[in-house]
């Protein structure tokens, strides 16, 4: 049976509570590929419904890595959310934070991320009870209890030949809070601002790899400067990297071009097919622009509508957003003049 199938089918079980079989199509998917991100998330899904939390901590764990190895934005910001469900189950509160930050911060659209963010919350600020499962030691136990921040800061960035530059700007940084943990693939950056609220900050996956050990951070009245040394001399395009990045060059074809335009709509110009003989002089010499007209959304329309009529046929637009804000005046061309009747 293909893998896909078989994912499908756990899927349905699952939601029908039928974990037996649902964790049996999981298991065979598995078998199949055991880097099979669909599969193994049904997993961990499973053994959390079924309240084996190691198993499920464990599979969430190898989420994150693969989708580490995929560079897939989407992946990565599912294989987080997962894992802090897990850790919440554990009662690991502020473990369980850190990680919901992670994917709201590689998808901030995602509703049940915020939710789930914003209950994870309420937890700290009522000071629940951490479980002895937890890390945390005596002395970071009180931070637990207090709110998260939930102001985004400004960040700038800038990439030199061997490293990247990134300035976070929030004021009165504590240095004796303050931890930046730098690995390969990621940044993350965590302290207790002057409101006495926690800041958690990551960049997760970068654009690029970086050497930890080699990069540094500094802290200023208004800013937090980070040092990032990178691994090869690569230009990087974004501090993230997206999903876009990963997918190889392809030729480019007749039926991609584009040709650039001051309208904010896109109109594929390659599907106006040419006639490469010579000109038909008995044409339409509208011919083009209905077939323009005819192949463009309502907003192109009611754009080249209003510019049209109230231009007396001088202008044409397909900007619906510049041309509904005013009237379309009337440009002659150059050496005529305007007359008035």
């Amino acid at each position: 049976m293909p893998i896909g199938t078989q994912i499908k089918e756990g899927e349905l079980a699952y939601e029908k509570d039928d974990l037996a079989t649902a964790l049996l199509k999981a298991n065979s998917a598995l078998q199949e590929n055991p880097n099979s991100f669909k599969a193994l998330l049904l997993r961990s899904r499973i053994y959390l419904r079924s309240k084996k939390h190691d198993l499920a901590f464990e599979d969430a764990n190898k989420l994150v890595q693969i989708a580490q190895n995929s560079g897939k934005r989407e992946e990565l910001a599912l294989s987080y959310k997962q894992k802090a469900i897990v850790l919440y189950r554990r009662k690991r509160f502020q473990e369980a934070m850190e990680n919901i930050c992670k994917a709201h911060n590689l998808n901030d659209k995602d509703a049940e991320s915020l939710m789930f963010k914003s209950m994870i919350e309420k937890k700290l600020q009522a000071g629940e009870k951490i479980s002895s499962e937890s890390p945390a030691s005596s002395e970071e136990q009180p931070l637990l209890a207090q709110q998260i921040s939930k102001q985004k800061p400004k960040v700038d960035w800038y990439d030199s030949k061997d490293m990247v530059n990134v300035s976070i700007y929030v004021k009165n940084i504590p240095p004796t809070t303050l931890k930046v943990d730098f690995q390969d693939t990621s940044v993350n950056v965590s302290f207790k601002t002057s409101q006495n609220t926690d800041f958690n900050y990551c960049l997760d996956p970068l654009y690029g790899s970086i050497v930890p050990s080699k990069s540094s951070f500094k802290v200023f009245g208004t800013k937090l400067e980070l040092y990032l040394v990178k691994e090869t001399e690569e230009t990087w395009k974004s501090l993230e990297k997206v999903e876009s990045d990963t997918i190889a060059p392809q030729e480019t074809s007749l039926s991609t071009l584009g040709y650039p335009s001051s309208s904010t709509k896109r109109i594929n110009w390659s599907e106006f097919k040419v006639d490469d003989g010579e000109e038909d002089s008995s044409q339409d010499p509208d011919a083009f622009f209905k077939k323009l007209y005819e192949g463009a959304d309502e907003d192109t329309k009611r754009a080249m509508m209003k510019s049209y009529l109230e231009s007396n046929g001088t202008s044409l637009s397909t900007d619906w957003k510049e041309v509904s804000q005013k009237k379309v005046e009337i440009a002659p061309p150059d050496g005529v003049d305007l007359k008035k009747w």
